[in-house]
């Protein structure tokens, strides 16, 4: 009788462990630079609506309640735009947010965000509760923007240039130690030639 009921709930916990393993595949504990076929390439172009209609960006035009986007939110007079690849779900993701809203706000970093296969009404709630680093966010409920970016894990930060091509790209949370030692130097490098 033991093994009947064994039988039955074995199925189970093997579905739960599966599902805690991908959970964990998803999220990133420690940081690392990661190679992308798409350093010295553009993002690959996408239009998708902003996570909220206080994103509106440009001329952008609205679709349903939130504003349509492109690679177009990328060009810009800054020197740098960090993309930032999140969801409301992923805890890595919210252990970086206040140092995204230090860069944001004591920085000037442009910050564009991709939210990642998320519910519209978490992701606004988090930014709500924690504040708002972000200049625009892409919303990507199915993943497909960020399937085709290379994402693998959250977060993923990658930096791009005024014309939106791919300089470099880092796996895992962003903190002062990892913004000085990989990114500060890297944009400094790009600055003095």
């Amino acid at each position: 009788m033991l093994n009947n009921k064994f039988k039955l709930i074995l199925p189970s916990l093997l579905g739960l462990l599966f599902v805690a393993a991908m959970m964990f595949a998803l999220t990133s504990q420690e940081g690392q630079v990661t190679p992308s076929a798409l350093v010295g390439k553009p993002i690959p172009a996408f239009t998708a609506s902003s996570l909220s209609i206080n994103e509106l960006v440009g001329n952008n035009e609205l679709l349903g309640n939130s504003a349509l986007l492109d690679n177009s939110i990328f060009q810009t007079d800054k020197n740098y735009t960090l993309l930032n690849v999140w969801a409301s779900w992923c805890a890595v993701c919210q252990s970086e947010h206040g140092f995204l809203m230090k860069l944001a706000g004591k920085d000037g970093m442009r910050i564009v965000g991709l939210n990642y296969r998320d519910d519209r009404a978490d992701a606004n709630r988090v930014l709500s509760a924690l504040g708002n680093p972000y200049v625009v966010t892409i919303f990507d409920p199915d993943g497909k923007i960020a399937l085709d970016m290379g994402v693998v894990a959250t977060p993923e930060t990658y930096l791009l240039d005024n014309q939106g091509i791919v300089l470099f790209r880092y796996s895992g949370a962003l903190d002062e130690t990892v913004w000085q030692h990989y990114f500060k130097p890297f944009m400094q490098l790009l600055t003095d030639k």
